[in-house]
């Protein structure tokens, strides 16, 4: 049976339009906005309860903490394995291509601000919408609450795990990996790397 064999990966050429963004950041800042969003919508759960008839209690708070606990306990595990088959950055790190250009631009302190914050508002108002529906289909009492927060936390914690496994890998491997992408738009979706020095 003939042995196969894998194919070299062919070179990006990455022009003067092009912003390299660092992966391993990427996936820590994402893993970080999720945590953030969570924290979030724990004030936006306090403002909708305060702000209700029954109002404000310490049983409502004391349901929002224990399911917001029991179910990143119980997701955390879940989105691990769950997430590993195609949902995490690292999957990704096989398929990268060398990078080569005359001009191979890091993105800028501001590019990574502008990012950041479309990105955070992007997640928050699509977790807010689901907390929304999600409190409107169960009611309040902090069980739907501490669902969609607990669900995010877990995320995140699971995301920003991988980030660590990205940085590990590109030290064993002397390689920077990069998401390449045309300013002004996003962090791309071209997976590219470049050996690492020293």
């Amino acid at each position: 049976m003939a042995r196969k064999t894998r194919k070299t990966p062919k070179a990006v050429r990455v022009g003067d339009r092009d912003l390299l963004w660092d992966y391993a950041r990427l996936a820590r800042m994402y893993g970080i906005q999720l945590l953030g969003v969570s924290a979030a919508l724990v004030a936006v759960s306090i403002i909708l309860e305060a702000t209700s008839e029954d109002g404000w209690s310490w049983w409502w708070l004391g349901t929002l903490t224990a399911m917001t606990g029991i179910t990143g306990l119980v997701f955390f595990p879940i989105l691990r394995v769950w997430l590993r088959k195609g949902g995490l950055p690292s999957i990704r790190l096989p398929d990268a291509q060398p990078a080569e250009g005359r001009r191979m631009l890091a993105a800028a302190p501001g590019d990574w601000r502008s990012f950041a914050a479309i990105v955070a508002i992007l997640l928050f108002i699509s977790a807010g919408a689901t907390l929304l529906f999600l409190v409107a289909v169960l009611g309040r009492g902090g069980t739907a609450e501490g669902v969609v927060i607990g669900v995010l936390l877990a995320w995140g914690f699971v995301t920003l795990e991988d980030a660590r496994r990205i940085a590990r890998t590109q030290l064993d491997e002397k390689r920077m990996y990069w998401a390449a992408a045309r300013r002004p738009w996003g962090a791309g979706n071209r997976l590219v790397f470049t050996i690492s020095r020293g």
